[in-house]
């Protein structure tokens, strides 16, 4: 056994070059897109309540309802905001939604260190690329699923520790010990969404504000013992259930692994997107699905639980999670927001979504989908793989786009004031100046 892949992330974590234009660039994106999204969390019935709980006073900004709070309970509360919608960030290195764990923590470190925007983009940066490292190409989540395990709450408490650690300014020393430390608390079970339960509302919060007191605590002097990763009771065993450091992890981290996240179009699961934009699609085509309606989407997505939860859909989740009501609501109405969650009961939606015939295919990726509809001027089909990346990986037009969308004329304030923001700049007057301009 040894420490040295995890003592090579450590070391990047701390003093690797971050310096890659285009890794900066996207990771101020998936900043705006998780303040945005945040700043969105009213639309989701009953969620907002669950933002500030045991919340005490400090100096920290709630992003959603703007409260001072202490750093440790602003991240849980934002990061309870980030994920809200079901639309947070997406990574299928590790199956995570790192936006809502790792943008949190390197914002309250940012601010709490009294350091610079630019050390907050660092902080961005080394949260995602740990994640997405430690995710060894899909080898760890997958075991991590076939054992029960979530992989988002799971990798949450060290990407979060990644990202405030280097926000910080740790060494590589203390870095080491943060994710030492963090990376063996993750949490929470796939049985939350497959059962169409809420209480994966809480999944990402508490790993997120798990891995950045681990930061903290590392930065006060905390230790943690050796054999972390690949241990007999390591991360990589018990929650992996993998028995050898995988090859991915022979080398560190680098910045440009930040470029393999990607945002979600839709409020909807993750496994659903490439399936969502190709049904939005033909209802845009003015396809009529009064036939046939087939479904293929990729093998591992098809059989994550509740992907394919059949009518009725007794709460919100077990709507939020269906391929077949997403792909039937969107082929009739060609919109997925939460007025159209809460008519999930509608009997012409159900009775399409329970027809729809969904097939695995072992030969699509995790962002191609097929929507095949037999209507009564002939057969129809889109795949998503056709459609603009742009809808995956976003630039800052499309970022501007997508919250003008939900926030009108704010949210374009909001992407340029921070998409803009100086490296120089503190990082608290970023980011109180942006959502100032929000709330104005």
């Amino acid at each position: 056994m040894t420490d040295d892949a995890l003592t090579r992330a450590a070391a990047f974590v701390a003093d690797g070059d971050l310096t890659d234009q285009a890794a900066r660039q996207h990771a101020r994106l998936l900043l705006v897109d998780a303040i945005s999204l945040a700043l969105a969390a009213d639309t989701v019935p009953g969620a907002t309540g669950l933002f500030e709980l045991g919340a005490g006073s400090g100096e920290h900004r709630a992003w959603y309802g703007g409260r001072r709070l202490g750093a440790a309970d602003a991240v849980q509360a934002n990061a309870a905001a980030v994920c809200a919608r079901f639309q947070d960030d997406t990574d299928m290195s590790s199956w995570a939604h790192p936006g809502s764990f790792v943008v949190p923590a390197a914002v309250a470190a940012a601010i709490e260190a009294g350091r610079s925007f630019g050390d907050l983009v660092d902080g961005l940066i080394a949260g995602y690329a740990t994640t997405v490292w430690l995710g060894a190409d899909g080898v760890v989540p997958l075991g991590m699923m076939s054992a029960g395990h979530r992989p988002s709450p799971t990798f949450g408490p060290i990407g979060a520790a990644a990202a405030a650690a280097r926000a910080l300014g740790l060494d590589a020393a203390r870095t080491t010990h943060a994710l030492s430390g963090a990376i063996l608390v993750g949490r929470g079970s796939l049985h939350s969404v497959g059962a169409g339960g809420e209480d994966w509302r809480l999944h990402n919060p508490s790993a997120a504000r798990d891995g950045f007191a681990y930061a903290l605590a590392a930065a006060a002097g905390m230790t943690a013992g050796p054999g972390a990763l690949d241990a007999r009771f390591g991360f990589l065993r018990m929650f992996g259930q993998v028995s050898e450091v995988p090859e991915a992890l022979w080398t560190p981290p680098g910045a440009s692994l930040v470029l393999n996240v990607w945002m979600k179009a839709l409020p909807t699961l993750g496994d659903n997107m490439a399936v969502a934009l190709a049904a939005r699609q033909l209802h845009e085509r003015k396809v009529v699905p009064d036939g046939a309606v087939r479904v293929r989407m990729n093998e591992d997505f098809a059989n994550f639980p509740g992907t394919q939860t059949r009518p009725p859909y007794a709460t919100l989740t077990s709507a939020l999670s269906s391929v077949r009501f997403v792909t039937a609501q969107l082929l009739l109405h060609g919109t997925l927001t939460f007025d159209d969650y809460a008519r999930r009961d509608d009997p012409e939606i159900a009775a399409l979504a329970d027809r729809i015939e969904v097939t695995p295919d072992p030969e699509l990726d995790y962002l191609d989908g097929v929507v095949t509809v037999e209507a009564a001027d002939g057969t129809h089909s889109v795949r998503a793989s056709e459609l603009p990346r742009s809808l995956y990986f976003r630039d800052e037009a499309e970022q501007v786009r997508v919250a003008t969308e939900l926030h009108g004329e704010r949210g374009r304030a909001l992407v340029e004031r921070l998409a803009g923001a100086d490296d120089d700049e503190p990082a608290r007057a970023a980011i109180d100046a942006a959502l100032d301009l929000f709330e104005d």
